[in-house]
């Protein structure tokens, strides 16, 4: 059967996140929803990850295997006329007839985003955690150094799977500050972008990272004490604080050339 790799970016504020769930909108059962409208009643779908309720994608990348064959923008336009608003198919290309989505990705990058402020805001709150800051930054830098390497997780998450495991590689840990000047008299929005590049992430490992250092960058705890949550893995600690999805964006996955 033809075997595709899609590429889909969805706003996530709607659904109840990736994986088809019985009378819920999920983001998997809109996709079969067009494929159905295509004759593809039951294919096989694969996902890089299953996003949580409310969080966000721009590279959710899936496979389909089909009945027929198509040319990869004709099925991406055929699937986006189908699809609703807040989920599009912004990549179409054909793949190996066995590509898994998830078994053969090599990386994921998510990006968890930050908005400090004094007061609530109006603008992004569907798509950003607000703190009151301002936060320190290079705390939170030092704090996330720790992350790369190979480790046991279990401080940050929970196995994928009853007997898997909570050891994950991160390549990467980034923490940035971003200021934008709104034209007048305004107050200078500031938020904080959090970025994360593993082998694989743990169930609400990244909202787990973004909550224990938006505690560092708060001071109520310090670099060490984060470092301590890998040295000694435990389940979740109770002086993390899980981040909401709603400023979670998956952002990124990497395959092997041939996939």
């Amino acid at each position: 059967m033809p075997t595709y790799r899609l590429t889909l970016e969805y706003d996530g504020t709607g659904f109840h996140g990736w994986q088809a769930q019985p009378r819920k909108r999920t983001v998997e059962g809109a996709l079969r929803d067009a494929l159905r409208h295509l004759g593809e009643l039951s294919p096989r779908v694969t996902a890089a990850g299953r996003t949580d309720a409310g969080a966000h994608a721009h590279a959710q990348t899936v496979g389909v295997a089909l009945q027929r064959g198509w040319e990869a923008a004709s099925l991406a336009a055929a699937l986006n006329a189908h699809l609703p608003e807040d989920v599009v198919v912004v990549g179409a290309a054909p793949s190996a007839e066995h590509f898994h989505a998830r078994r053969d990705a090599l990386t994921r990058t998510y990006r968890y985003v930050i908005l400090c402020r004094d007061r609530r805001a109006a603008a992004g709150r569907e798509y950003a955690w607000t703190v009151r800051g301002p936060l320190d930054v290079d705390a939170m830098r030092t704090a996330a150094r720790a992350l790369v390497g190979t480790h046991d997780f279990a401080s940050f998450g929970a196995a994928t799977s009853p007997r898997g495991t909570t050891v994950r590689t991160v390549h990467e840990a980034g923490v940035d500050r971003v200021v934008l000047d709104p034209p007048g008299d305004r107050q200078a929005l500031e938020a904080v972008v959090l970025t994360v590049r593993a082998n694989a992430f743990l169930r609400g490992m990244m909202r787990a990272f973004a909550g224990a250092l938006v505690a560092v960058g708060q001071g109520r705890m310090t670099p060490a004490a984060f470092a301590d949550l890998l040295l000694a893995p435990a389940r979740r600690a109770h002086s993390i604080t899980v981040a909401p999805a709603r400023g979670l964006h998956q952002w990124a996955v990497a395959y092997p050339e041939a996939a």
